[in-house]
């Protein structure tokens, strides 16, 4: 009895759910709703996000304009103000009265500086050179400080356009190449040279080369004394032919250091040149030192036009061809009586490297 009855109620549930599909079915949602209530509340269930604001919703707010400081101006005071009688409690003697400690001031909103980019091109200049003075840099007159030596300067403005270090064996020193610029065209060149020995008096120079009596190479040369690695002294004149130049970023152009460095620093700065220059070139050394200054002198300054050449020894200027020139010739011999002028000078810059 006890097992039967025990099992009853479980046949009965099992004969229901095979039975009576419309019960299962409920019982099952029945379960389904409960299990949805417990784990998400109604408050939960029905909470919604805002709805995000459309785009034509949103109102743009420009920021606040900004408030004009305050001027005050300073207080002025008259030189025949009427006199106030000292009475206690005078409202009128209080309000006359200035204070000086603190001085009041106009509030000025600070202004940034306008700075125009300076470019080759750029169209005004006072500088002689045309130039934008950032780009020309510091110039020079009269005489220049090179290691010691006060080497002295043709007239006009001398810049800056290529400088080196140098080094050979026992002794050491500077390499600048200036020039005079004007209206964007080089017109006059100054290329130093200076070397000292770590050592007085020091063991000297090699010959200086190019200066030998006769030389077929030159248009002049003046030599006073050439003793290598001692007393040396002389002087050239010969052309100077600058086309190389214009291949300046070309390596396999055969352009000294130094000039393919100047060469450069005028392309970059849109600065232009003649064909041929007349280059008187002084030389001196002594045991302890050496000091060589080429100056380079435009023709085209005296109306005198170069035909175009290939090379140097096709120049107009070239010692085998200027005698075709009367002209040219009478220039360089003007120039050559300027050099033995200049020579004392160039001979006191040496000494004051001493």
């Amino acid at each position: 009895m006890t097992s039967a009855a025990s099992a009853r109620p479980g046949k009965v549930f099992g004969s229901l759910w095979m039975r009576a599909p419309l019960w299962r079915a409920s019982l099952i949602m029945a379960l389904l709703s409960t299990t949805t209530a417990l784990l998400y509340p109604p408050m939960m269930r029905n909470a919604k996000p805002p709805a995000p604001a459309l785009p034509e919703q949103v109102a743009y707010q420009p920021p606040a304009e900004p408030v004009a400081p305050r001027v005050v101006a300073p207080p002025t005071v008259a030189t025949t103000a009427p006199a106030v009688a000292k009475q206690p409690g005078n409202s009128s003697a209080r309000q006359a009265r200035v204070d000086v400690g603190r001085p009041q001031t106009a509030s000025v909103a600070p202004a940034n500086a306008q700075i125009s980019m300076s470019v080759p091109g750029s169209p005004v200049s006072k500088d002689p050179s045309g130039l934008d003075t950032a780009l020309m840099g510091r110039t020079y007159n009269r005489s220049i400080a090179v290691d010691g030596f006060d080497v002295p300067l043709p007239p006009g403005q001398w810049a800056m356009l290529a400088n080196s270090s140098v080094h050979v064996r026992n002794a050491s020193g500077m390499f600048y190449f200036l020039g005079r610029i004007e209206h964007k065209r080089l017109v006059g060149g100054l290329r130093v040279l200076a070397l000292k020995t770590p050592d007085k008096p020091g063991d000297g120079f090699p010959a200086i080369r190019g200066c030998v009596a006769g030389n077929p190479g030159l248009n002049y040369v003046f030599v006073d004394s050439i003793t290598p690695f001692d007393h040396q002294a002389c002087w050239t004149v010969s052309n100077y032919f600058t086309p190389p130049w214009q291949q300046w970023a070309d390596r396999a152009t055969r352009i000294e250091s130094l000039d393919r460095a100047a060469a450069g620093d005028m392309a970059a700065k849109g600065i232009t040149y003649p064909q041929d220059f007349v280059a008187i070139r002084f030389s001196r050394s002594e045991k302890w030192g050496y000091l060589e200054a080429t100056y380079l002198f435009d023709p085209e300054l005296d109306g005198l036009s170069s035909t175009t050449a290939l090379s140097f020894r096709d120049s107009d200027w070239h010692v085998t061809n200027i005698s075709r020139f009367p002209d040219k010739l009478a220039y360089v011999e003007k120039l050559r009586e300027w050099a033995e002028i200049f020579w004392s000078k160039f001979q006191q810059a040496f000494a004051a490297g001493a």
